[in-house]
Parts: structure tokens; C-alpha cells; sequence
């Protein structure tokens, strides 16, 4: 996390969010490019209307805007080189931003939004979730210290690329947790068979045994999930402060263990098809789904 692209939108989590960015480089040594992105409704008027001094106002717009952005790099005592974006649909000059800066981290606030909201129309929060090519770390506006960062390990290899993003994940949250001087959490869930909705029959020629054999596969699952996150840890050389492996709902489950004070690290696997984006829309990827649960900060890699 060397060299870290800061996003602000001139509202009063920019403070919290550079700060965040300054806390990560002083331990690392990394640099910051901040990116701060402007729009005014002056511009939808524009078209309908039109202005003669249209380009009068909008230029004042982006000198004020960055004045404030002065204003905010002169409180941490330096004037970090900067992007200026006018235009509504930003996430596309942040992934630009990001890949010709070679980033090794996007920071940007999160905005909550509903569900209705986001099937209607994909916020950009979104978009650059999918579309990044880097780690995403979304910043939730708190007062409140990170005291522990929580790594979503997922202990179904299903593939190798699968595997190389759990990896990744445990990386990314080992490096988080070093530069934030927090604890470092690993926690795995599996199904909680006995509640599971999908099992709606009894097993065939197994009348009365059904929770019995369920409790069985169930005890199977989290001693193999436990032997997978030991083993992955020790092949990357990683010490975590806690490891759990609990029976749930993922994004519940997660959602409890960051609890308000800690940040999760997540992957993603989102494919950038068309139509793995459209069904995202429609059900929600896991990490989409525990975004909407968790209170703390999240971190979500690629």
C-alpha cells in the first residue's frame, strides 16, 4: 500500500478519509495522489437551458472547490499532488487515475444507499467496486478507532483463482492491520446446515436421522474450514490475534464480528461481464450483500 489514491467529493468526510490515507503511508513510506470530484446541477440546467456566463460559474465552482481542497492538504502539512474531475459519472476517471498512477489502493468514503436505489440505477460506488483494478478501501465517517481488522477468509477453494483471492485477502489484511497497529482478526463462515432453507426433505431411507446427519456434516465442515484457514496462515507466514470459523449467514456473521470499530477485508470475484453485472444486480454478490451489513470500514480485493 505504497501508493494510495485518495477520493473526495468536497463533503466533511474528506478530513477522515486523508487522514486514514496519512496513517497508512507514515508507516509504509508510500505516497498520496488525492482525486477530488465536482459536480453542480448548474450543469443539467445548462443543457436545458443554457447561460451565458455558464463557463464563468463553473470555473468559479472548481476554484472554490479547490481552495477547500487547500484548505484540507494544509491541515497534515502537505500539498499532495492532486486530479480535479468535473462531471457526475466519476468512477471512470478514477480507475484511469488509478491505473496510469499505478495504485496500489483506492480510498474513497462510503455512501449508504437502499436497496430499491441500487437496482434502479448502480450507484458509482458500485461501479468502481467492479471495474478497479486495485484494492478498494471504502471509509465509513466514524469518530471511532480501528481497533481490530477482520479478514473475510472463505475456506471453499473452488478454484485456484479462488485460492490466490483468499490469499491475497489474508495479505492485504495483515498489511492493514500492521499499518493501523490494530489486531488482526481471521474469521471463516460456513452454512449453518440445521437452518439451512435450501433443505426442505428428509434424506431417503433415513426416517428420524435427518438432523443427525446434518449435525454431523455440519461438525465435518468446520473441522475442515479450520484446517484449511491454520493451514493457509502458515504458508503465508501470517500471526493472527484470533481465528474463528463460525455457522451462519456470511454477511450476518461477518457484520457481528466487525462489530462499530472494526474494518473488514473482503474479496470480490466479481467477473466484469455484462451479464454477471446484471445478475449482481439482481441478487447481489456476497460481498455487496455483507456491505450493506457491516458498520466499520471495508476493504474489498480483487
Amino acid at each position: 500500500m505504497k501508493n494510495i489514491l485518495v477520493v473526495l467529493d468536497g463533503s466533511s468526510s474528506d478530513e477522515h478519509v486523508l487522514g486514514q490515507a496519512v496513517q497508512l503511508t507514515t508507516s509504509s513510506g508510500g505516497a498520496i495522489h488525492l482525486f477530488m470530484t465536482v459536480y453542480d446541477p448548474i450543469e443539467e440546467l445548462n443543457r436545458y437551458v443554457g447561460f451565458d456566463n455558464y463557463r464563468e460559474v463553473k470555473q468559479a465552482i472548481l476554484d472554490d472547490a479547490e481552495v477547500k481542497l487547500r484548505r484540507l492538504t494544509d491541515k497534515f502539512g502537505d500539498h499532495f499532488p492532486s486530479t480535479m474531475h468535473w462531471g457526475r459519472r466519476w468512477h471512470f476517471s478514477v480507475v484511469a487515475e488509478a491505473n496510469k498512477l499505478s495504485a496500489d489502493l483506492i480510498i474513497k468514503a462510503v455512501h449508504r444507499h437502499s436497496r430499491i436505489a441500487e437496482f434502479l440505477h448502480t450507484p458509482e460506488d458500485w461501479h468502481l467496486l467492479h471495474d478497479a483494478s486495485c484494492p478498494v478501501w471504502l471509509v465509513n465517517d466514524t469518530a471511532e478507532h480501528i481497533d481490530r481488522v477482520i479478514a473475510a477468509f472463505s475456506t471453499l477453494e473452488e478454484t485456484e483463482d479462488h485460492r490466490r483471492l483468499g490469499e491475497r485477502v489474508l495479505q492485504q489484511a495483515s498489511d492493514l492491520a500492521g499499518a493501523l497497529g490494530a489486531e488482526l482478526h481471521v474469521v471463516s463462515v460456513i452454512p449453518d446446515w440445521l437452518h439451512s432453507q435450501s433443505l426442505v426433505g428428509p434424506i431417503p431411507g433415513m426416517p428420524g436421522q435427518f438432523p443427525v446427519v446434518l449435525a454431523d456434516l455440519g461438525e465435518q465442515a468446520l473441522d475442515r474450514a479450520e484446517e484449511i484457514l491454520s493451514d493457509s496462515l502458515e504458508k503465508l507466514n501470517i500471526i493472527a490475534d484470533v481465528t474463528e470459523v463460525r455457522s451462519g449467514f456470511v454477511d450476518i456473521e461477518l457484520a457481528d464480528a466487525v462489530g462499530e470499530t472494526g474494518a473488514l477485508v473482503i474479496g470480490s470475484a466479481a467477473a466484469r461481464k455484462l451479464s454477471t453485472k446484471v445478475a449482481g444486480r439482481l441478487f447481489g454478490n456476497t460481498s455487496e450483500k455483507v456491505i450493506h451489513h457491516v458498520r466499520g470500514d471495508v476493504l474489498v480485493v480483487h
